[in-house]
């Protein structure tokens, strides 16, 4: 595939390339798109962040204690005795 780069975007990558930073203009755009990815993730764990604190808001989340861990064994373990999935 050929890209038709701007002037401007052009001159980045060489400058970039003068200064050494990277070994060829692949090099660059791969850098850049990989940092494309990560900024969509965080993007996306920003919203599954903000959904997780509109859920505790909502008093939607159950607190998980010592107490709430041991009732959940438990209940796995009174399952896996009776020949049932713990899954399920």
């Amino acid at each position: 595939m050929a890209l038709q780069l701007s002037p401007r975007n052009q001159a980045r990558i060489t400058e970039l390339l003068e200064h050494g930073d990277y070994p060829d203009a692949d090099t660059v755009v791969e850098q850049a798109l990989d940092l494309l990815s990560e900024r969509q993730r965080f993007f996306e764990l920003k919203a599954l962040i903000a959904a997780g604190v509109e859920e505790v808001a909502q008093g939607k989340i159950v607190e998980f204690t010592p107490e709430r861990r041991e009732a959940l064994w438990q209940a796995a373990i009174t399952q896996a005795e009776q020949g049932s999935d713990a899954r399920s």
